[in-house]
Formats: structure tokens, sequence, C-alpha cells
């Protein structure tokens, strides 16, 4: 009689077993709790057994589970993700906001290059993938993708990029180094001169994360009018709402410029503010002997915190005038406090650029006799 193996010794019976309490281990913590609510996130399991399991036996785990039980189970375990790749996001059919979730510590798990100090990989939101720092998308890319890209280079910097954006506030938010982000999408200072118009140039750009977690932008355009005339139509743009065609910001450049030609030496208007989308700006002129008259103008914009429902900053390429835009007071300015801090309302243009700045600035502009003696 030959002999027969007892039932729980055999290979398939033992895959059972473990599956059968590993299983009962994840959708513990799954499962809802009496008051109705999703339990606590569980435990990390980047110590536990289950991360000696080859990669089939996690994957079928992951099939048996529910999407947000799936994306609990994936979320707790760093081998399971690097084992997995972004191959395990989609096959698990999450909610977008647990896809994101998922890409963010998987953007996190990624290797930091050591001579950048970059990711290795970038998040796209709107393609739902990371993707090499140096192709980013590619021809691949999504139609949302190629249209926030274009948009953001129209409306925000040129130097700015949504997969830099995405990528920066998630490593923030999971409280990994951005500092190296930070620098690559902030340009260095340019200042131009045109000999045609005898206007001298300077545009500058900083960039800050806000205690709430939100991205904010800091832009300064300096300029240098050899003679009287002002032309606000070429100044800006801040957003489409708040240009140089808008009501206020023309009276305040007529402003500044009138009392500065009338002797004082120096002015500033109060805040102005677009109640659509958030940005601020700031108007200022000066004098500067010999040279002319010179012209400040800054604007503060919030870009939101980098996920794709909640994407501040393409309000500002809105085709919408809100009427409540308009002029405000020195206590109605989030934004700018945010990025200045308590010097927001003794704003002074000369501690905004560097004395480097300052002097490439006079440098390219000329002495002129007939203004500004």
């Amino acid at each position: 009689m030959d002999y027969i193996p007892a039932p729980l010794t055999t290979p398939t019976c033992l895959l059972a077993l473990v599956l059968t309490l590993t299983l009962g281990l994840i959708l513990a913590f799954a499962m809802p709790t009496r008051a109705g609510r999703q339990s606590h996130r569980p435990p990390s399991l980047d110590s536990s057994p289950i991360t000696m399991l080859p990669t089939e036996i996690i994957q079928h785990i992951a099939s048996l589970l529910s999407s947000v039980a799936a994306a609990s189970f994936a979320s707790t375990c760093v081998y399971i993700r690097v084992a997995t790749g972004t191959q395990y996001v989609s096959a698990i059919r999450a909610s977008p906001r647990e896809t994101l979730a998922l890409l963010e510590l998987l953007l996190a798990d990624a290797p930091i290059d050591p001579v950048t100090n970059l990711p290795s990989r970038f998040l796209c939101v709107h393609c739902k993938r990371l993707v090499p720092i140096y192709i980013g998308c590619g021809v691949s890319a999504s139609p949302a993708c190629k249209e926030a890209w274009e948009l953001s280079k129209k409306h925000i910097e040129s130097s700015f990029s949504p997969l830099l954006f995405h990528t920066l506030m998630a490593m923030h938010r999971l409280e990994r180094p951005c500092d190296a982000l930070l620098a690559q999408i902030t340009p260095t200072t340019s200042t131009y001169y045109d000999n045609h118009t005898r206007v001298a140039w300077q545009h500058s750009v900083r960039y800050h994360i806000a205690m709430s977690g939100r991205l904010l932008q800091r832009t300064v355009e300096t300029y240098i009018f050899s003679h009287a005339h002002l032309d606000c139509r070429a100044l800006g743009p801040f957003c489409s709402h708040l240009d140089g065609t808008c009501n206020n910001f023309s009276h305040a450049v007529e402003q500044v410029h009138t009392e500065v030609l009338g002797g004082s030496g120096r002015s500033q208007t109060i805040f102005i503010a677009c109640g659509y989308c958030r940005t601020t700006v700031l108007v200022g002129a000066r004098k500067f002997r010999r040279r002319g008259i010179g012209l400040f103008v800054i604007w503060w914009k919030d870009l939101g915190y980098g996920i794709t429902w909640d994407e501040i900053w393409a309000r500002q390429v809105d085709k919408v005038f809100p009427t409540e835009s308009g002029r405000i007071g020195y206590f109605h300015m989030p934004v700018v406090e945010e990025f200045e801090g308590h010097n927001a309302r003794y704003m002074d243009f000369d501690e905004l650029s560097s004395r480097a700045d300052r002097k490439e600035l006079l440098r390219l502009s000329p002495y002129t006799a007939a203004v500004g003696k």
C-alpha cells in the first residue's frame, strides 16, 4: 500500500495556510470599524516575514483584496513596492487618490542621484506614472500632460515644469530633501537693455514652500526708463485676470509715476489682488539720478499643493474676469505674508534683489542728461 502524506504536509496545503494567515492579517487591518470608518493604516510590514514571500505570491494576495485594502497593503511595505514597481499600481485598480499616494511612495523609495541630489524619477500626475528625469513623458504623454506643460511655460515661468512641481511637492509631503528640486525650477536672474526703447529690464523669480504645504512664487521685474513716458501694456503678465489691461493696475502705475515725477523721489502703492487665483501685485517707482525713472513690479502666486484635484495654478489661465479683483489692505494678503513673513507690511524694493543684480541693472542702463537730474 502506497504511503499517503498527511494533508498539512503537502506544498499546496502549506501555501494555502500561509496565504490564509496572511490574508487574515491584512483583512483584519482593512475591515471597517464599528463606527463605519476605515481603520488606521496598519503598521509597517518592512520587517515582517511577509516580505520574504516571492513577488508572485504578493501579487496574488493583492488580487484577492479590494482596491482600498490592496492600496493599504502596498503602502505599508517598501519591499513590496520596490519588487512590483508601477505595474502593481495599475493592477490594483485603485482610486485616483490612492494611485497618487502609492506613486508618491514609489517616488520616495527611488534612490537619489549623488551628483545632482535629485530623485532618479519624476512624478507625472497626469499620466499617473513615474518617468526618468532626463526623458520625461516624451511622445507617450497624455493630452492632459501636454496641455499642462504648455500652459505652465506660458503663464507660470519658462523654467517651471509640472513634472518638477509635482515631484517637489510629493517629496515635501513625505519629508524628503527637496532643496535641489527647488533650485532646479528657480531660474537665474536675467538682465536686458533694449536699444530701441532705451529701457533696461531685470527679471527675478524665487519659490517658497509655505507652512500650509503650498508652493508660492514671487516674481520681481525692475525697469529703468530713460524717458518720462511709460507703457504699462508691456508689463506683466501676472495672470489672465489681472494684467496690464486692468484698470486697477494701470491706475497704480500712473499714480507712482506721477508722484516720482512730481519730486517725491520714491512712491509705492498698496497691494492689488486677484480674488480668483490669489495673485497679488505691488507697484512702486523711484528716480535714478541721471538714468531715468525706475519702475518696480512684484507679484506673488499661489501654485497649490501639486495634486491633480487641487491645481490652483491652473486657475490663472481660466478665461474668467472676476469682479472682486481690486486693492486690498495689509491684513488681507495671505500669499504675501506666507512668502515674506513679518516683512510683508514694510516691503522695500532694494531688499528684494541682491547687490550684484542691482549693479548689473545699473551697468546696462546708460546715463541720460535729459531725465532724472
